[in-house]
């Protein structure tokens, strides 16, 4: 599969919003390289408003999985995830159809068990603890790779990029908000700050974070070399 092609499935999906932003940056900036979708409450007419954001971080992630050639399956569905955290015995039978939260952990199973890729959790105690991780947030762009699914609280977002400034510490997160529950148009996305750079204080400083970072493997359907670059 190119890399150009579009998820015939999400017929309105908006893709790399971010790259209508402007970026300013004289500190340490890396973003996310190659194409995503950006899934957000209620697309595709189902409804999932205040309980399915890491569902919908985690099809952006597949999303970009796919785009890139990584996996060669469909998005997977809410339903599909509960299914397959089910059948790896992680939740009980009538998890399947619920309106659940799931966080990092349980979709880096999904990860392993749906399209056999390898992960890991990078955790802080912390919304003000992030920045610890800055460096392997830089490292892990900078070198091809995905967007980080993040969890904390009872909520869920994805980052796909960040810049810090090593001086300070400082850190300022690019980040795509599932919580949008508006049309899949690019305007209101970006004028309602729902894809742009957020400060440290975006996250909370009383709950514990989980970043699920994923390991990049071999590409398994992607025509030729070529489109892999595109």
């Amino acid at each position: 599969m190119s890399t150009t092609d579009d998820l015939e499935e999400f017929p309105t999906l908006i893709y790399n919003p971010h790259e209508t932003l402007t970026v300013q940056s004289k500190n340490k900036c890396a973003i996310v390289s190659g194409k995503y979708g950006y899934f957000h409450y209620g697309q595709n007419n189902f409804d999932d408003s205040g309980w399915g954001c890491a569902y919908r971080s985690f099809q952006t992630v597949c999303s970009w999985l796919k785009l890139q050639g990584y996996i060669n399956k469909n998005i997977p569905s809410h339903r599909e995830i509960q299914q397959c955290l089910v059948d790896i015995g992680d939740k009980p039978s009538n998890f399947v159809g619920s309106k659940k939260w799931i966080g990092s952990l349980e979709l880096s199973f999904c990860l392993q068990n749906m399209f056999n890729i390898t992960s890991k959790i990078l955790t802080s105690k912390s919304g003000s603890d992030l920045a610890e991780h800055a460096r392997a947030l830089i490292f892990h762009f900078e070198n091809g790779g995905a967007p980080v699914m993040i969890g904390g609280g009872q909520l869920a977002h994805t980052i796909i990029g960040i810049d810090y400034n090593p001086r300070l510490g400082n850190c300022q997160y690019l980040v795509l908000d599932p919580h949008y529950t508006g049309t899949d148009n690019i305007d209101d996305i970006l004028a309602g700050g729902w894809c742009g750079w957020k400060p440290g204080t975006f996250w909370s400083k009383k709950d514990f974070y989980n970043l699920l970072v994923v390991i990049n493997g071999e590409k398994i359907c992607c025509e030729n070399e070529e489109n892999v670059k595109e």
